[in-house]
């Protein structure tokens, strides 16, 4: 005999939100306050004050174990909420050139789904275990999350509508809400690229952790851009029904 649970869809959102936050806030305390020395060490051996991002989640334990329980537990809602948002986002009827706007919003969605996937390659693959593809997997995923972002602005803002639909307070105050995300972490790549080369060409004490501590926010911002879905979607619209 089967039972279910049921979730409504705005409680659904908000813990796959969470859970990243959580990991990412329990993962950095607990390196600062166990951990700090070994985490704060380079290779030109000068002081710092903040841990790596690869530091926090994957250079100690139970920090690694923390991330990657709660990234197995994250990362299939966060694909399926991408397909339901696809799905979502294809029924609208508003849209003017339905045709391309069908291909835009599939090409924006792949990209959304490389995103997910180089994260789940950075948290399963530390750059101590195979760092070329920790590598190649942190430029993907920072590539495809910034393009994934600006097309979905570009789309919210530009893409005609047919003429007697208009856009109502919830979506001005999401794609406000979008847009001040994105900005926020393009800025914080560009700071996080230039203290990073800095330190490589220079080695100066303390210039690693400001590259470290902008590194904290291309991944908060990211979480607050992809958070703004729970505003988006009306709070009542549907259940998640999970059956044992």
């Amino acid at each position: 005999m089967s039972a279910r649970i049921q979730i409504s869809m705005h409680n659904f959102l908000r813990l796959t939100h969470f859970l990243p936050y959580f990991a990412f806030l329990f993962c950095l305390t607990l390196t600062i306050f166990k951990d700090m020395k070994k985490s704060t060490r380079t290779h030109c051996q000068v002081s710092n004050f903040f841990p790596s991002i690869s530091a926090i989640i994957a250079g100690f334990e139970p920090q690694r174990f923390v991330w990657r329980l709660t990234f197995a537990l994250n990362s299939t809602p966060r694909y399926v909420i991408a397909y339901l948002q696809l799905q979502r986002l294809l029924n609208r009827s508003h849209t003017v050139s339905r045709e391309l706007y069908r291909i835009v919003q599939i090409i924006n969605s792949l990209f959304h789904f490389f995103e997910l996937t180089f994260l789940l390659v950075l948290t399963y693959i530390s750059s101590n275990e195979i760092k070329r593809m920790h590598e190649y997997a942190f430029i993907g995923f920072i590539l495809c999350s910034l393009v994934h972002m600006l097309v979905t602005i570009l789309i919210d803002y530009y893409w005609p509508r047919t003429k007697n639909v208009y856009v109502n307070e919830r979506e001005k105050s999401c794609r406000r809400k979008r847009l001040k995300w994105f900005l926020s972490n393009i800025f914080s790549c560009c700071i996080c690229l230039y203290f990073f080369s800095r330190h490589n060409l220079f080695c100066e004490p303390y210039i690693y952790s400001i590259f470290c501590f902008f590194e904290y926010f291309v991944i908060l911002t990211n979480i607050g851009y992809h958070s703004v879905i729970r505003e988006e979607w009306d709070q009542n619209e549907g259940q998640i029904q999970l059956f044992y």
